[in-house]
């Protein structure tokens, strides 16, 4: 049995993200004794990343590692896992993968169509050419590219104006001026050299204000058709790279910052007072904005803030 797994990143194992899944593909093959192979669709090359759920959904594809948030139009309820300001460490987001609220978004998500194998978990940094964005003051008159919607709006009501695009598109935006800045995910700022067209980062390594889900997902449909042992091995294999994608999320933020400066970027990290600026623009904002516009929105958030205590 060969299982499809599609990604929209280069197949660069320096990426962690994609080193996870390589370390998941070897531990399914070891665990079945080479009756299961996973074959590796990079770069968008099986499905646009925009689609990859509902390719799970059809059975189109078998597994996918992919932000969650791809997902929101379909489960509205998914907009949690990017709302800003709602962590500010790994060790926090981590936690969340065995909160109430994250069991209630894996059952819609399991409804709709797709299956968590391996929680994967990235942190954003703040890329620009004007001068470095560490709070939100810092935002006016600046043309940026935020990290979802929710985001977006709040970024507008600290005086950016936004664009919307796919990371693949932020070099040429950068480079030729459309894009004074983005917040994106470590791992999509280092995969497409943003370090080439800035001038300078702040970088999640001590705190961020948002987080990127990217599990290891697998069909509903492929599930369905496995044997319970194969069901097992995919379960007991994605267990096991999620400790070590933690550290690896960890070293990307890390190992990105270190592109910037070898590349000329100054470099900066966001205080917990430069966080705490940040909160109180998204907690003003983007939690309202996300109690209105999803079913159900003000509870779940509620539960998932009274679960980090």
């Amino acid at each position: 049995m060969t299982l499809k797994l599609a990604h929209q990143w280069p197949q660069n194992e320096k990426d962690y993200v994609i080193a996870a899944g390589v370390q998941f593909a070897k531990e399914v093959e070891r665990l079945s004794d080479g009756d299961i192979k996973i074959r590796f669709f990079p770069a968008q090359s099986l499905v646009k990343a925009a689609d990859t759920h509902t390719a799970l959904k059809s059975g189109a594809i078998d597994l996918a590692i992919y932000p969650y948030i791809y997902s929101a139009g379909a489960i509205p309820e998914m907009n949690l896992v990017l709302l800003p300001g709602l962590w500010k460490s790994h060790d926090e987001v981590f936690a969340f993968k065995d909160t109430e609220a994250w069991k209630e978004l894996e059952e819609k998500a399991n409804k709709y169509g797709f299956k968590t194998l391996a929680w994967i978990q990235i942190a954003g940094g703040f890329a620009s050419t004007k001068g470095p964005i560490r709070v939100p003051a810092d935002l006016q008159s600046q043309k940026v590219r935020a990290a979802g919607k929710y985001m977006e709006g709040a970024l507008v009501k600290a005086g950016a104006s936004t664009s919307t695009m796919p990371s693949s598109e932020t070099y040429g935006a950068m480079q030729s001026g459309l894009l004074d800045g983005l917040l994106t995910s470590s791992s999509s700022l280092g995969a497409y050299r943003v370090y080439e067209v800035s001038r300078h980062y702040v970088s999640p390594e001590d705190y961020s204000v948002y987080f990127t889900i990217e599990p290891i997902a697998i069909s509903m449909k492929t599930w369905k058709e496995l044997s319970p042992e194969q069901q097992k091995i995919l379960v007991e294999a994605g267990r096991s790279v999620e400790t070590k994608a933690l550290e690896g999320a960890r070293l990307e933020d890390k190992r990105v910052a270190q592109e910037f400066e070898e590349n000329g970027v100054s470099v900066a990290k966001l205080t917990k007072a430069d966080w705490d600026m940040w909160h109180d623009l998204f907690a003003a904002h983007a939690f309202s904005a996300f109690e209105k516009g999803v079913p159900n929105g003000a509870a779940l958030l509620e539960k998932a803030i009274s679960e980090q205590q």
